[in-house]
């Protein structure tokens, strides 16, 4: 494996470094007769060939078919999949299989012996990226980006000449973007604008630009301005102020450039517009200077580089499954991971700015703590099983199987991976970790908001935007058959985790109280639930229960003790009238019946 460090970032591969590229925003520009440089500037994973020759591969995924796929030489493939998966391909000795993850990219290249082997890059990989984004990766249609496409009134020819031809420029790199990071371009509106002859600065006139044009009824204004002199030396040829920002303007020059480099510099901008930054790798066309000439070739293919690809791939997820219109609303999970990517990015290019401009772009990080983060990296695992668990087919849908898990078995699966990936937290935060991730990984969204004095610490471990998604794909598991009984259990588990169990118990009732005045009514079913659920927590803080036990065999039957038989629905006044409140007689001994009964459960004889 390559290691993220100053030297290296890429293996098999040569890397150029590029200098002189001035920050002002985002842009980019040629030398000499093509300019020169300024940076004003999901889940997905990208497998490169660093061959000079195809490589056929077979990629696989759980809940679909394998599929395969011929790599040209030097092409970056994105994969998105709501899972890990793997990629096989024939080494010259054997047929090989690799397993591949999300937030990660590979590379194919050929070993000293000619084997051809996959490696992973080196991007950090200190944070667990699973965001988690609603719908499905292999069924959610591409983003589609509406686009207004503008010319100033320095436009020598006429309309009937630049537009036909600005839009087949804008279809070309639609089709780019469209293999690297499943993102299409769509012009929905042609028009000109006025630019201030007296305004020579670029980065003027693309403020001048923004304030001029709205990119409506398109997302993005994209402008071509003619009303520069061509110079030598460096010149700034195009620019952004960064992500999703909604302006683009670029020099509509002619007298120097083909149209395939103007083809290069309008996909250089666009690449910033998805979050790509400056690469080292010559052939990108994300390289910083774009002067050596190399469009010009006729075999040359314009292509973004697999790091690069990876960053606009996991933006295009967002916009695909999210529908997000800033830079800053990617979900934390994807904003860990770009600030990963960036940061070894400038560790590759410590004299070129755009990856850290990037990453201060997307805002800081989200300050953590120890088990902030370990209950983050269960509830990861959790909802990246729910999620695969949601695509398979049900039990009666006629489909082979895996079949998909629901109901009690739901539950239990969940349960048991928090408890296996919790076997691996250190031991000071293992149990608190755990019964944090099952509360909220599977408790009731409505009555987590409640808990005012725990909404710091929540909040800290997950938005409530990132739980709605990660909701969509866990379901209803439930306990025996019910719902509500599950939530109740890791609920009250979880609040002995926060405050003891007294606390917990004091919520669950209070909660019972305020039901039987108007809501579901008081429910001895949902008091037994929680009072399992705090038995549970219990031993797990005490050490009495092995993590790797109940990751193996937890169970409803084994935890949750039966309920039946016992009464719920009853209004405040049937609530009096047959248990007669706290304190009453009757109502400790149901309470004692209860308490038997989960004394009784496997795990607690003694």
């Amino acid at each position: 494996m390559c290691m993220p460090c100053k030297k290296c970032w890429t293996s098999w591969s040569a890397s150029m470094w590029f200098s002189g590229c001035r920050l002002l925003l985002f842009g980019c520009g040629l030398v000499a007769a093509m300019g020169s440089c300024v940076v004003a500037l999901g889940d997905v994973m990208v497998v490169a060939n660093r061959t000079q020759r195809r490589v056929p591969i077979e990629v696989s995924l759980p809940g679909s078919d394998p599929w395969k796929v011929r790599l040209a030489p030097g092409e970056s493939r994105p994969i998105f999949a709501d899972s890990t998966g793997s990629v096989a391909f024939d080494t010259g000795q054997k047929v090989a299989q690799y397993s591949i993850e999300p937030g990660r990219v590979y590379f194919i290249g050929t070993r000293q012996d000619g084997r051809l082997d996959m490696q992973q890059i080196g991007l950090g990989e200190k944070s667990t990226h699973v965001t988690g984004l609603p719908g499905a990766a292999a069924s959610t249609p591409p983003a589609t980006i509406p686009i207004k496409i503008l010319v100033d009134d320095e436009q020598v020819f006429r309309q009937t000449i630049w537009e036909p031809m600005l839009r087949k420029r804008i279809a070309e790199a639609s089709a780019v973007l469209h293999r690297h990071a499943m993102v299409k371009l769509k012009v929905v509106a042609v028009e000109t604008w006025r630019t201030d002859d007296a305004v020579r600065d670029f980065n003027e006139t693309l403020t001048e630009f923004e304030r001029a044009v709205s990119p409506f009824p398109g997302q993005l204004a994209i402008g071509f301005s003619s009303q520069y002199d061509i110079a030598r030396g460096r010149i700034h040829m195009g620019g952004t102020h960064g992500p999703l920002r909604p302006h683009i303007l670029l020099r509509e020059w002619s007298a120097h450039a083909t149209e395939k480099e103007k083809l290069e510099l309008l996909l250089h901008e666009l690449g910033h517009y998805l979050g790509a930054s400056h690469s080292p790798e010559p052939d990108s066309v994300m390289r910083p200077v774009l002067n050596s000439g190399k469009s010009r070739r006729a075999d040359h293919v314009l292509r973004f580089d697999p790091v690069n690809t990876l960053l606009m791939s996991m933006v295009g997820e967002e916009i695909r499954r999210r529908g997000v219109g800033r830079f800053n609303e990617v979900t934390v999970s994807t904003k860990n991971r770009l600030q990963e990517v960036y940061e070894v990015l400038g560790y590759a290019q410590p004299g070129d700015p755009a990856a850290r401009v990037l990453a201060g772009q997307l805002g800081r990080r989200r300050s953590s703590d120890p088990l902030s983060d370990a209950t983050r990296s269960i509830l990861a695992a959790m909802t990246q099983a729910a999620r695969t668990n949601s695509r398979l087919p049900a039990a009666d849908s006629g489909q082979p199987g895996p079949f998909r898990a629901e109901g009690d078995a739901l539950f239990e699966q969940l349960v048991r991976l928090a408890a296996r990936e919790a076997s691996s937290v250190s031991k000071e935060h293992r149990a608190k970790a755990f019964l944090y991730a099952i509360g909220m990984g599977v408790g009731d969204p409505e009555q987590l908001s409640q808990l005012t004095a725990l909404s710091r610490t929540l909040h800290k471990i997950e938005t409530p935007a990132e739980q709605s998604i990660r909701s969509t794909f866990v379901g209803k598991p439930t306990a025996h058959d019910r719902h509500d009984l599950a939530r109740h259990f890791t609920v009250a588990a979880m609040l002995v985790a926060a405050n003891g169990r007294e606390s917990a118990e004091t919520l669950s009732m209070a909660k019972e109280l305020v039901d039987s005045r108007g809501g579901t009514g008081f429910s001895f079913m949902d008091l037994a639930a929680d009072k399992a659920g705090i038995a549970l927590a219990e031993h797990v803080v005490a050490g009495k229960l092995d993590f790797q036990v109940l990751g193996r065999d937890f169970s409803v039957a084994d935890y949750v003790p039966k309920v039946a038989d016992l009464p719920e629905g009853m209004t405040t006044m049937q609530f009096i009238d047959q248990y007669g409140g706290q304190g009453d007689d009757r109502f400790e001994a149901m309470l004692e019946r209860i308490e038997t009964r989960i004394a009784e459960l496997p795990p607690y004889k003694q």
